[in-house]
């Protein structure tokens, strides 16, 4: 299609945008709704998840999006 669609984060007090291929949806999940992140032992690094939310039918992987970014693998922010 001819847009881009990008989304804005604070990271590390810093407000930063990210170009991403899609946003389908904005949620609000109450606190009641997250489960903690499972145990995964897998060749998926699953540091970054923080937990599962739970909305309708669906299930969404949290992810702690600071420390993804400022992470090694990506390193776009530094500490």
């Amino acid at each position: 299609n001819g847009f881009t669609v990008s989304i804005i984060l604070n990271v590390m007090n810093r407000v930063v945008g990210t170009v991403v291929d899609s946003v389908s949806d904005v949620l609000e999940i109450p606190a009641e709704a997250i489960k903690p992140a499972p145990e995964i032992e897998s060749a998926v690094d699953a540091r970054y998840i923080t937990g599962l939310g739970q909305v309708g039918d669906r299930m969404l992987i949290l992810l702690d999006i600071e420390s993804l970014i400022t992470g090694p693998e990506l390193g776009l922010a530094q500490n």
